[in-house]
């Protein structure tokens, strides 16, 4: 599973360094069908991002048990 992403991505990239390589001259309707998959794209990220899991960051706890002890607020 893990190469076969490796090769979507690597894939992915290709295609699409070779739909811009001339993208200067093509024409508008050629450049609103790139912009047409581009979105599509976004989109299908946008209903993918249920997926994507946060990991948990400790630093908040971390800087809230500073500013208990010591009486003072960290912030970054």
């Amino acid at each position: 599973m893990k190469k076969e992403k490796k090769q979507l991505i690597k894939n992915f990239k290709v295609v699409i360094e070779d739909l811009l390589d001339n993208y200067e001259m093509y024409t508008a309707e050629e450049k609103e069908q790139i912009r047409e998959v581009f979105k599509k794209v976004a989109d299908l990220n946008t209903v993918l991002d249920k997926y994507d899991i946060e990991k948990k960051s400790f630093w908040q706890d971390f800087f809230d048990a500073y500013g208990e002890y010591f009486n003072q607020t960290l912030f970054y």
